[in-house]
């Protein structure tokens, strides 16, 4: 069990760490708002998460995936969403970081956190690539005899993980420092990443069982 409690941690920290639209969103709306914004999406992005791991315990991932007509709708659903997220991006405006005298640097968000959250959770649950992650680890590590206990561990582990590394990179992103580097850039990070956010929907819309 600790060997595949680790294999899991492991192949869980790499799938959030390598870019895709889960850490391109989380990118956008810490930069282009605040840390708080880029907090409540990691939030958003970790509910996704409780409700794959869920579907998955009750043994439904086999029956999406199976599904052309499900995962169909989950597919083109997600690749909307994040072509939207994208032309959003690519049209936003250069006007939210203020520096004050004391050189602290203030950011005025432009979303609740409830949008926030809304965006980190509909961009990942409407993944159907996370839809397969999931589905693998719990059919090739967690075996289907494996105890209610070990499988809801697994999921707290990978929950925190996921967690862990979307917060810390909002609090990276939103250090002063880096925060006045990024300023002088951000209305071309912000079309940069609305470009990411359209390529990923566009490739998640191609993609094939």
């Amino acid at each position: 069990m600790l060997a595949s409690f680790l294999s899991i941690g492991l192949l869980m920290l790499m799938a959030v760490m390598l870019p895709g639209p889960d850490f391109a969103l989380v990118i956008k709306n810490t930069i282009l708002h605040n840390r708080r914004a880029g907090i409540f999406t990691s939030f958003g992005i970790g509910l996704a998460v409780i409700v794959h791991m869920t579907y998955c315990i009750l043994g439904l991932a086999l029956i999406i995936s199976e599904s052309l007509l499900l995962f169909s709708l989950i597919k083109y659903l997600g690749a909307a969403y994040l072509i939207y997220l994208g032309i959003h991006s690519f049209r936003s405006k250069q006007e939210n970081i203020v520096f004050s005298p004391s050189n602290k640097i203030t950011q005025k968000s432009k979303i609740t956190d409830f949008i926030a959250i809304q965006q980190g959770f509909l961009c990942n649950l409407l993944n159907p690539k996370a839809t397969l992650f999931f589905l693998a680890l719990f059919t090739v590590i967690i075996k289907p005899g494996t105890s209610l206990i070990w499988q809801l561990a697994y999921g707290i582990e990978m929950l925190m993980i996921a967690m862990s590394w979307f917060i810390a990179l909002t609090f990276f992103l939103s250090h002063p420092r880096i925060l006045r580097l990024l300023n002088k850039m951000e209305k071309y990070i912000a079309k940069t990443l609305g470009v990411f956010l359209i390529v990923f929907g566009i490739c998640l819309a191609l993609i094939e069982k």
